[in-house]
């Protein structure tokens, strides 16, 4: 009956406008029906669709219009005319233009895709929508997949635009066409430079280049082109950061470090020891190892791993330092100075348990196994935190210390306190597989009544089926 009804309106809308010679009333009185009728039952939605997908711009014009009006299954459905529409008038473009900033995700999702599918005039959609704050991002990277050639003119705008504010999903959609172009970005990244672009844009360009080795000339270039121009602390942040993967340049390295001895935040100054370490650090300066924010140091301990000028005070820094991130720093930055050995193997018995697993991961490779008596004391203790107790089965199984079967079965143990916590299981996993590398008499018992046992973890029986090669096997070569 309502089908009957609503044809009968149209065929009364129809006789109408013809006897008064409006051709273009009647075609809007249909699409405006077929547009009630999307919401309707199967036969009457897929007519419906139909007669809209042949009404070129007035229907997608009449779906835009009823829009808010719609049901979210008029909705979806909609959105199948509008992409039969896009390839060829602007009018469905537009609707989905306002269909990708609704608040609905699933919706915009979907009408970014479409725009990506839709051709030159899709990409006009997408191309337009950049420049939103909500949706840019999204749409930016859509325009990049699909179509980068057009895309990284948008992109270096949308950069300027967007400056400080420009976030890691724009800077991805600007890789993502750089990448996608190939030879051709590089003149169109170089002039641009040339243009003298803000610092901020220029810093968010060359972080984005960062993972591409083959724009690592245009990247420097960037870098080089923002670097001691007046900006604020995210732009000397991102530039410093991307300094550290740029091609050489005196004036990054001169900029850098001033940078790491200069600014009041303690960020930016970590960022440019970080970035000097990468680069050259015969440019950093020792004074970063003394300054007066934690990270700070901490960073420099890193950067001079291995330098033996600075051998005894990163030493010292791992002893003394109040802050236990800059200790453990430190000791890590002494792996392979022989001298330093005793710091290191002094630093298992650290009041914080950071230090005590940075210690014991530096003994892990040691050629000489180190330490044992200290790691093996961490080991048994029941109350060791759990990064401490993982450290010390590493160590078991590097230097395969047979003697450490006892202190195994106490960490297998603490996995059936009601207290354990998921550290301790998969704790007592590794020393399962730890067992069994060993190949001890002892450790086959344990593991043999293990087996019988009921409510075994799941980790621990998936570590007692795990295959154990042979060569893994260290009961041989043991103490």
């Amino acid at each position: 009956m309502r089908r009957a009804r609503r044809a009968a309106f149209v065929a009364l809308s129809v006789a109408v406008t013809l006897a008064c010679g409006i051709g273009s009333a009647v075609a809007e009185s249909q699409n405006e029906v077929a547009v009630l009728e999307l919401g309707g039952d199967h036969d009457a939605s897929l007519e419906a669709a139909r007669t809209l997908s042949g009404g070129g711009a007035p229907a997608a014009q009449a779906i835009e219009d009823a829009w808010p009006t719609l049901s979210p299954l008029a909705r979806r459905r909609a959105l199948g005319v509008l992409a039969a529409l896009a390839e060829e008038h602007d009018a469905a473009v537009d609707a989905l233009v306002a269909v990708a900033r609704s608040e609905d995700e699933a919706l915009t999702r979907d009408a970014l895709e479409i725009l990506a599918e839709s051709g030159r005039r899709g990409h006009r959609g997408l191309e337009t929508l950049a420049f939103d704050l909500a949706q840019g991002d999204a749409a930016a990277l859509a325009l990049a997949r699909s179509d980068p050639a057009r895309a990284l003119p948008v992109l270096v705008r949308a950069l300027e635009a967007r400056g400080p504010e420009a976030g890691a999903e724009l800077r991805q959609a600007f890789a993502t066409a750089v990448r996608r172009l190939g030879d051709g970005a590089e003149t169109l990244l170089l002039d641009w430079v040339g243009t003298e672009p803000s610092p901020a844009a220029l810093a968010n360009a060359a972080l984005a280049l960062a993972p591409l080795d083959e724009q690592r000339g245009t990247q420097t270039a960037m870098v080089e082109a923002a670097v001691g121009r007046p900006s604020d602390f995210a732009t000397e942040w991102r530039l410093a950061v991307a300094a550290s993967t740029s091609g050489p340049s005196a004036a990054v390295d001169a900029w850098l470090v001033a940078q790491s001895r200069q600014p009041e935040t303690w960020m930016l100054r970590a960022a440019a020891v970080d970035a000097l370490a990468a680069r050259d650090r015969a440019q950093l300066p020792e004074q970063a190892l003394e300054d007066t924010y934690p990270r700070v140091r901490a960073s420099a301990a890193a950067a001079f791993a291995g330098d033996s000028s600075t051998m005894t005070k990163r030493a010292t820094m791992a002893r003394r330092d109040t802050w236990p991130l800059v200790r453990a720093a430190a000791v890590t930055s002494l792996q392979g100075e022989t001298q330093a050995l005793p710091v290191v193997v002094a630093a298992v018995d650290d009041p914080m348990s950071e230090v005590r697993a940075a210690a014991i991961a530096v003994l892990v490779d040691a050629s000489e196994p180190s330490g044992w008596d200290r790691v093996h004391g961490r080991l048994r203790r029941p109350d060791e935190w759990p990064d401490v107790v993982e450290a010390a089965i590493a160590y078991v199984v590097a230097h395969c210390r047979r003697d450490a079967v006892e202190a195994l079965y106490f960490v297998i143990k603490r996995a059936a306190s009601p207290s354990a916590l998921t550290d301790d299981v998969q704790n007592a996993a590794r020393a399962v597989e730890t067992l069994r590398v060993l190949g001890t008499p002892e450790g086959s018992a344990i593991l043999a009544q293990l087996e019988a046992s009921e409510g075994v973890p799941e980790p621990l029986q998936m570590a007692l089926k795990r295959p154990v090669s042979e060569a893994s096997r260290c009961a041989e070569r043991s103490p």
